[in-house]
């Protein structure tokens, strides 16, 4: 009896996980898919970068981005993979959406930066559900062949 508490709690661990993953992932890409239909090209120019850890290609960086219709601001973007050739007071792409009504917001415009992480989070959400139900459905497919056995 003390062995089904942790089973059954193991049992419904992994699929509640990846639950998890695949709820962020489709949050973040939904904010994603938002700045490719509603986003503004711009380019904004380095004011300061650094890499954001230690032995990391990632870079994290404070730009001013001007924009036709808005006052010229400062940003935080992030290039997880170090795909921009970053400068102090180079250039780089950015992507500007009105995600909150009183600012716009900014990311790189890399499709790389913006679509990997999340798109790897709901392949490995998704192939855990997969799997669980597949292992379920096995092993109550295996008990129901063992009761209608001789």
């Amino acid at each position: 009896m003390d062995s089904a508490q942790p089973r059954l709690l193991s049992q419904w661990m992994a699929p509640l996980v990846a639950s998890i993953f695949i709820v962020l992932a489709v949050i973040v890409l939904w904010g994603e898919i938002y700045y490719s239909l509603f986003g503004v090209t711009a380019s904004g120019e380095v004011i300061a970068f650094h890499a954001a850890r230690a032995r990391s290609m990632s870079i994290d960086a404070e730009v001013e981005v001007v924009l036709p219709e808005a006052a010229p601001f400062r940003w935080e973007v992030n290039d997880a993979f170090g795909t921009q050739h970053w400068e102090q007071g180079g250039q780089v792409p950015l992507l500007c959406a009105r995600i909150h009504a009183d600012h716009m917001s900014c990311v790189v415009d890399s499709l790389l930066d913006r679509y990997l992480f999340p798109l790897i989070a709901l392949a490995i959400g998704a192939g855990v559900v997969l799997w669980t139900l597949r292992r379920r459905r096995a092993v109550s497919g295996a008990g129901i062949v063992d009761a209608q056995g001789p």
